[in-house]
């Protein structure tokens, strides 16, 4: 997976790398009289990565070049699965216990309590790969402006 974003600070060993998020409907043929690409564009925000150089050399980096940052596939069907469906069946999970113990308020205290618990395992996940380079986005090329 491949993103482009402009270059607005440069370290000693990484660079800050601005992109904007967009919604995911922009391939779309229909996309300029569509309401959700506007609302799309309307409430697209930047954000920025700090990306490290991994041996490159500074001097060939500029302010304002485009930068294209990646991560592995693999990487990022991972975080998706975790971030969607742990939480999903834990939800499931504990309301289904919790509806066998005490009927229909047990289901909802359980898939609250579910969700809950899928978030901190989630939390937990993020925190413990957060130094994983694989987990980290890579500078594959710089464009010049």
């Amino acid at each position: 997976m491949e993103e482009r974003g402009r270059i607005v600070a440069i370290e000693a060993d990484a660079i800050w790398v601005e992109t904007v998020q967009r919604s995911g409907c922009h391939g779309c043929a229909a996309k300029s009289g569509c309401g959700t690409g506007l609302l799309g564009d309307y409430w697209a925000n930047a954000s920025r990565i700090r990306v490290a150089l991994n041996s490159r050399d500074t001097a060939a980096v500029r302010l304002n070049d485009i930068a294209v940052i990646g991560i592995a596939e693999h990487a990022l069907t991972t975080a998706a699965l975790l971030v969607y469906l742990v939480p999903l069946l834990a939800l499931l999970l504990l309301a289904y216990g919790g509806q066998e113990v005490a009927g229909e308020p047990g289901a909802i205290v359980g898939a609250i309590a579910g969700l809950a618990l899928g978030a901190l395992v989630v939390r937990w996940f993020s925190h413990r790969r957060a130094a994983d380079p694989s987990f980290s986005p890579t500078l594959l090329r710089i464009e010049s402006r």
